[in-house]
């Protein structure tokens, strides 16, 4: 008789070949994240991380997090205590990011094993590890690795308490899922869903269940006031300038392919290695998919839904609201949901009578992971914009001279520099200067009046910076260069100072 939840592998102790797996495998992702820290640039929410949060003063980094961020403040406070000791450079601030994103991958060992078998932990650890999207944001200053990590463990101690319905798991589930709301908003979507599944499946529990739900569901209200501070700044939501349809299709795309460039926006390789990863890896989905239906056990394919009811409102429960209105769908906010889909291809591909040919999809997952991972590392195109190239390019300076870029590059601008961005109240005077850059992502740049172009660079793979000069240094308000007076895209001005 085919028992609902409990199983006896999946409670076995770990064997010492399943150990030494998971130690390469580990190894594996530390190598992956760690190796390359200083490749990229810093992107913008990384240089707002370092050079606007991190200021010396906690209680002043906590402040901007309220003012200024868009997230709950756990993340701020690590890495406020982290760039104590190891700075607030590429290498030392990503470092944390990396440290978790390594941490997860055993999280989605234990995740898998809790959730089906031994065999499905290992292969999603090995997904994990080698997901382009999750290396991404373990290279990442913002918050999302650590999003990732605790949804993770509380995934692992969910199915851990349906299988054994311990208050241990229970308080366990509790505690992680708190620290995934406290560490990204978006964490709810996963939450949520199973602290009901739990308060409906653990009936004999319920009492026990439902004080911890409670205990998670206080922390979240906790932290409401938060959320609406930090909506209510003003800051724009830029993405939701791309339709709604767009950033929904673009998903299988980014899980896939990593987040740069935006799909059919590089050069023909880059889209080839984006639409083929898309596409091979919906196949294999698919594959992972039918295996299960076809060979899958009644108890694996349970435990398999579980994977796919947590995913499903991960991803679905968003766009409903996004839909509604109440829009913030960007794909990077749905990261959350890609560990338990990794979860649900693995249970397909490590079913019990899967064979070879499971073990066979599954390698090649990897394969594909590991070859769209080498492709970022080779391909420009594929990394953040290069703000620490463009900074270069603009140099020093032994005079006051004003930057026009686009949108997203003062405050990379400003960390790498550094310059000032312009605010009214900090310029409220014309300011004199005989030289404009102008740092473009096209070649469609207007000279400002009374100034001539003499230089044009390129800053690949994406800049472009034009310097024009005056005959004689003149006074220049600083709102006519905004809007799209110079530059045809949405446009910042900085002011650069000459170094001391």
């Amino acid at each position: 008789m085919t028992q609902p939840y409990p199983d006896t592998f999946t409670a076995a102790p770990p064997t010492k070949r399943e150990l030494a797996l998971l130690a390469g495998v580990v190894a594996a992702a530390a190598l992956l994240r760690f190796a390359t820290l200083d490749l990229q640039s810093f992107d913008h929410d990384e240089a707002v991380t370092a050079g606007r949060v991190l200021v010396p003063d906690l209680f002043h980094t906590l402040k901007h997090v309220a003012d200024g961020e868009r997230s709950p403040p756990l993340y701020y406070l690590l890495a406020w205590l982290w760039s104590r000791v190891f700075g607030t450079g590429e290498v030392g601030l990503r470092s944390l990011s990396a440290l978790i994103g390594t941490l997860t991958v055993p999280a989605a060992w234990l995740a898998g094993r809790q959730l089906a078998s031994p065999r499905v932990g290992l292969w999603t650890a090995s997904f994990v590890a080698l997901n382009p999207y999750l290396i991404w944001y373990s290279q990442e200053a913002r918050s999302y690795a650590l999003m990732v990590l605790f949804l993770t463990l509380g995934l692992a101690f969910f199915a851990r308490s349906l299988t054994d319905g311990d208050t241990s798991s229970l308080s366990l589930w509790a505690l992680t899922s708190a620290l995934a709301v406290c560490s990204h908003y978006f964490a709810a979507f996963l939450v949520a869903p199973q602290a009901i599944w739990l308060l409906w499946t653990l009936k004999r529990s319920r009492r026990h269940v439902l004080v911890r739900v409670s205990a998670v569901a206080v922390i979240g209200l906790f932290l409401v006031p938060l959320a609406i501070n930090q909506e209510g700044t003003g800051r724009r939501n830029g993405f939701t300038d791309i339709p709604l349809a767009s950033r929904v299709a673009e998903l299988p795309v980014k899980f896939m392919a990593g987040e740069q460039p935006d799909p059919l926006a590089g050069t023909a390789a880059v889209d080839a290695v984006q639409i083929g990863a898309a596409t091979a890896g919906g196949v294999l989905f698919v594959c992972a998919l039918v295996l299960l239906y076809k060979r899958g056990s009644p108890y694996e394919k349970s435990r398999a839904f579980l994977a796919s009811f947590v995913a499903a409102c991960a991803l679905v429960l968003p766009t409903l609201l996004a839909l509604a209105g109440i829009d913030f769908l960007n794909p990077r906010n749905l990261l959350g949901g890609l560990v338990p889909l990794l979860v649900l291809g693995a249970s397909g591909f490590a079913a019990r009578r899967t064979g070879w040919l499971g073990a066979g999809c599954a390698t090649a997952a990897c394969l594909l992971f590991l070859a769209v991972d080498v492709a970022v590392l080779e391909s420009a195109q594929m990394h953040r914009p290069d703000w620490r190239a463009a900074a270069n390019a603009i140099g020093a300076t032994h005079h006051t001279r004003i930057i026009v870029t686009n949108a997203n590059g003062d405050t990379a601008l400003d960390y790498y520099l550094p310059a000032r961005t312009y605010r009214p109240s900090r310029f409220p005077r014309p300011v004199r200067t005989r030289q404009i850059d102008a740092l473009a992502t096209n070649y469609k740049v207007t000279p400002p009046p009374g100034f001539r172009l003499v230089s044009r660079q390129s800053v690949p793979p994406l800049f472009i910076l034009d310097r024009f000069v005056a005959p004689h240094s003149r006074a220049i308000r600083l709102s006519t260069l905004a809007g799209h007076s110079v530059l045809t895209e949405r446009s910042e001005i900085l002011v650069q100072k000459p170094s001391r």
